[in-house]
C-alpha cells in the first residue's frame, strides 16, 4: 500500500504490544494502548484507520471497548483478537460492533499482515464511497437550489455540479473491476458498458473466491444520480457477501443480496421499493462447471454452436411486496472450455430505434449473438456496440444504461 495507515491494538499483556509494533511498525503507523481506557485516550487525540483489540482484558473487554469506540469513532475497521474457544465474545462482537474479522492468538505474521491488508482495502473502499455518496448528495442539493436563482448564478453552479459528477463518475469507474484482471482470469472475455448519463445505474461485478471465479451483471433501479447510489449500496454487499463471508453459490448470492438490501433500505418500514435485476454465473475449473442464476435477468450461451437461454427468476433483488425472503434457483452446466456465455442488462433490448422506431428486442439481440458467437470476444464487442448505435440511428437517444458481458468457458 502507498499510503502509510494508521493502527491502533489493545492487549493487557505487554510482550505482546512489543511483539505486535517491532513486527509491523515498518508497514504502517502502529499504535498500541495496555488497556481500554489508554486506547480510547490515543483514538481522541489521533486519526486511526484500522483497531485491533484483545478480547480477554481485565478492566474493560475487547467487546466493551468497542462498543465505547463506536459512538465517537464509528468510521476506523474493528478487528478482534482472541482464542479458539471463545465463540461467545466473537458472536456479541459480531452483533454489536460491526468487526471486520477476528484473529485467533496466537497469530502468525504474515497471516495477521493479510487480513490487516484486507481490512485496511475495505476501510478504504469504504471511506471513497461515502465521499461519492456525499458528492452525490451534494449534486442533488445544488439542482434544487439553483431553480430559483438567478441564469448567471445558475450557469457557475451547475459548472460545480459537472465537475462534482464527473468525479463521482472517476470514483465510480474505480470501483469497477479491472478489465485487464479480467482478462487475466478469462482471456476471452468483453464488457459493454454505456451508461445513459455521465454516471450509471448499471454496473458489473468480477471476483475470483476459493478458486472460482464469479461474474455479475447489475441493473439497478434508475439511471445517473440514483441509479449510481444503488451501484455503491450493491457493490459494497457483493464484496461483503463473496470476499468477506466467501459465498460462492450464485443463488445463495442472491438471496443474501435481497435480504441485504432490504435492510440496509429498512424496506419494511420505508415501504421503499428500489432495487436491482441481477445474473450471476460461478466458473468452477475444477469441476469444469458453471453455475448460473438470476434475479429478471438471464443468460445467453452457446455450446457446439447451438444457442439457448436460461431465465432467471421472475423477482427482483430488493422491494417486499410480500417477499421478505426470496430463494433463487440455481442452473449447473457443464463445461468443454468452447462455450460463449452472454449475461446483459435491459437497457441493449428494450432501446428503440430501427426504421420504425421499436425496440430492439431479445430475439433480435439473439440472432446477432448467433451470428458472431465464433469471432474472438473483442470482435464480438465491438459488432455489439456498432449494432445498437447503428440501431439508435440519428432520431433516438440512449434510454437506459447499458452492461454486456461476454466470456468463453
Amino acid at each position: 500500500m502507498d499510503k502509510k495507515y494508521s493502527i491502533l491494538y489493545v492487549d493487557d499483556e505487554e510482550s505482546n504490544l512489543r511483539i505486535f509494533r517491532t513486527s509491523f511498525k515498518r508497514y504502517y503507523k502502529v499504535y498500541t494502548a495496555p488497556s481500554g481506557e489508554e486506547g480510547l485516550k490515543i483514538l481522541d487525540e489521533n486519526k486511526v484507520d484500522l483497531i485491533l483489540t484483545d478480547q480477554k482484558m481485565p478492566e474493560m473487554t475487547g467487546v466493551e471497548f468497542l462498543k465505547n469506540v463506536i459512538p465517537k469513532h464509528p468510521d476506523p475497521f474493528r478487528l478482534i483478537v482472541t482464542g479458539f474457544s471463545d465463540t461467545e465474545s466473537i458472536v456479541e462482537a459480531i452483533n454489536e460492533c460491526g468487526i471486520y474479522q477476528y484473529v485467533t492468538k496466537p497469530w502468525k505474521n504474515e497471516e495477521m499482515r493479510f487480513v490487516i491488508d484486507k481490512a485496511l482495502e475495505a476501510y478504504q473502499m469504504n471511506m471513497d464511497n461515502k465521499k461519492l455518496l456525499d458528492d452525490l448528495r451534494d449534486a442533488n442539493e445544488g439542482l434544487e437550489r439553483k431553480v430559483s436563482e438567478r441564469t448567471h448564478e445558475l450557469n457557475k453552479k451547475n459548472e460545480k455540479i459537472r465537475h462534482s459528477i464527473n468525479y463521482a463518475k472517476r470514483i465510480q469507474n474505480a470501483i469497477l473491476p479491472s478489465i485487464d484482471d479480467i482478462k487475466k482470469k478469462l482471456p476471452e472475455s468483453f464488457v459493454l458498458y454505456k451508461p445513459k448519463d455521465v454516471i450509471s445505474g448499471d454496473f458489473y461485478w468480477f471476483g475470483e473466491v476459493d478458486g472460482k471465479d464469479i461474474f455479475g451483471a447489475f441493473d439497478c433501479t434508475g439511471h445517473g444520480v440514483p441509479g449510481a447510489f444503488m451501484t455503491l449500496i450493491g457493490n459494497d454487499l457483493i464484496n461483503l457477501i463473496t470476499f468477506v463471508h466467501k459465498e460462492t453459490d450464485p443463488a445463495r448470492i442472491l438471496s443474501r443480496l435481497h435480504t441485504e438490501v432490504v435492510n440496509q433500505l429498512r424496506q419494511d418500514k420505508t415501504q421503499n421499493q428500489d432495487g436491482m435485476d441481477v445474473s450471476i454465473c460461478v466458473v468452477d475449473r475444477a469441476t469444469n462447471t458453471l453455475e448460473f442464476a438470476g434475479a429478471k435477468n438471464t443468460l445467453v450461451y452457446l455450446q457446439n454452436g447451438e444457442l439457448k437461454e436460461i431465465k432467471g427468476d421472475k423477482f427482483p433483488i430488493g422491494g417486499t411486496k410480500g417477499y421478505e425472503s426470496r430463494e433463487f434457483a440455481k442452473h449447473k452446466i457443464e463445461l468443454d472450455g468452447k462455450g460463449q456465455f452472454y449475461m446483459f442488462s435491459d437497457g441493449y433490448i428494450d432501446q428503440f430505434g430501427g426504421a420504425e422506431g421499436r425496440k430492439f428486442m431479445r430475439k433480435q439481440l439473439k440472432e446477432v449473438i448467433q451470428k458472431i458467437h465464433d469471432m474472438p470476444m473483442e470482435d464480438q464487442k465491438t459488432i455489439l456496440d456498432q449494432t445498437i448505435v447503428n440501431w439508435m440511428g440519428e432520431k433516438e437517444t440512449q434510454i437506459d444504461d447499458i452492461v454486456m458481458i461476454g466470456f468463453q468457458a
